[in-house]
């Protein structure tokens, strides 16, 4: 189909997040040439995130696979809820309720980079002291405790990590990523093609998105804090049918999420 996302196609490119401000903006400041020019992508795709992240919402999801419980001794033992902006800078970006309470989950990735006794801050909530780690026979953390220290100074922590409550109204939501559909940047006379072929162009995750992303709409991009921009491919269903999410590449070294 020329609406994969993979294909360098008008279709492809704007299902992927592409907007055609960018577009426009990349076009003319090529000018007026009758020579062919091979250009990289990592300008198109740079162009397009100062586009759109200005005016993109935040939201958080954790991965499924290996995520970790933090459980807070001065958590609030019944659920809080806040109201705080989709976007610190463009408030026509809306709001969005944010559940505070006693259970947390945490990416794996941010539980194995804290040590007992460390201050982190928790974003768009405080800080918080990391008391006990623990850990299955193979070294990988199955529990963190903490203390909440909301006095604390958030400027001083090293590690800001992202996180969501334990509640029922979290989202299942799928995160694609895409790579490159050739295996090199040019193809040259002489190349089998199908040697260049990548086996690999596309991957997918699972995880847990924060309980307003029920309401994404199918073409609506957003950044998932601390992974990138993405735009809805699906709308969310119900248990079981999770919403679809397609990386927006943003001009920097292709990363697949892991």
């Amino acid at each position: 189909s020329w609406k994969d996302p993979r294909f360098p196609t008008v279709q492809g490119i704007t299902r992927r997040g592409m907007q055609v401000e960018a577009l426009k903006e990349f076009i003319l400041s090529q000018g007026a040439s009758k020579n062919c020019n091979n250009m990289e992508w990592d300008k198109l795709w740079t162009i397009n995130k100062k586009v759109i992240d200005p005016v993109s919402a935040r939201h958080t999801a954790v991965m499924s696979e290996l995520k970790v419980p933090l459980l807070l001794s001065n958590g609030p033992m019944t659920p809080e809820v806040a109201i705080i902006p989709r976007h610190k800078k463009y408030p026509p970006a809306g709001s969005k309720a944010t559940t505070m309470c006693s259970a947390l989950w945490l990416d794996q990735v941010d539980a194995a980079s804290v040590s007992e006794g460390e201050e982190v801050t928790l974003m768009d909530w405080g800080n918080c002291f990391i008391r006990t780690i623990t850990k299955d026979a193979a070294g990988v953390v199955t529990q963190l405790t903490g203390e909440l220290n909301l006095a604390g100074d958030v400027k001083k922590t090293k590690l800001k990590l992202t996180w969501l409550p334990q509640i029922e109204d979290l989202v299942e939501i799928t995160l694609v990523d895409y790579g490159y559909l050739i295996t090199c940047k040019k193809v040259e006379e002489g190349d089998v093609f199908e040697d260049l072929v990548n086996p690999n162009s596309m991957s997918e995750a699972q995880a847990l998105g924060d309980a307003n992303m029920r309401g994404i709409k199918h073409g609506e991009v957003l950044q998932i804090e601390r992974k990138g921009y993405y735009i809805c491919d699906k709308v969310y269903g119900g248990p079981g049918k999770p919403s679809v999410f397609l990386n927006i590449p943003d001009g920097r070294e292709k990363k697949y999420i892991n």
